[in-house]
């Protein structure tokens, strides 16, 4: 694999994993996921 397209395929994974991280951090916030049960919870 050649340099440039190893180092987009390492961006790509490395944002990825750091979006994942971000929403894994704001799920641990307990008012955050009271708002949004409630909100699906209004949509019935």
């Amino acid at each position: 694999m050649p340099r440039p397209a190893l180092l987009r395929a390492a961006t790509i994974w490395a944002a990825a994993l750091a979006a994942l991280a971000a929403v894994f951090m704001a799920y641990l916030n307990p008012h955050l996921v009271f708002d949004l049960a409630t909100r699906v919870w209004a949509c019935f």
